[in-house]
């Protein structure tokens, strides 16, 4: 096993797990959507090489979902819906502008 530190300054996973009928467990709502947008955003802001936005699988709070997780802060946003992403790029990806 090799440890590195992270290459990243924030990662912001969203959650696209999705149930055994293959719809998204995220309280019905389709994460995909919020996952795309947040992950052009970065690259608009020409800061994909330190802000990583990454699908993953369940976050938990399956009920409150869509959910999204913002690391190093240790943050998670629930019901995030496509309109919040304008926020969230303003709180977490333009902040990673230094």
């Amino acid at each position: 096993m090799q440890q590195s530190p992270c290459p990243y300054e924030r990662m912001i996973l969203v959650c696209l797990s999705e149930g055994p009928d293959g719809q998204p467990d995220c309280g019905g709502r389709n994460p995909k959507e919020i996952a795309d947008a947040l992950k052009r955003a970065v690259e608009a802001a020409g800061l994909k090489d330190r802000i990583r936005v990454t699908k993953t699988t369940c976050l938990g709070n399956c009920e409150q979902g869509p959910n999204v997780m913002v690391f190093p802060e240790g943050i998670l946003l629930s019901g995030v819906r496509p309109d919040d992403v304008p926020a969230i790029v303003e709180t977490y990806v333009k902040a990673g502008r230094k």
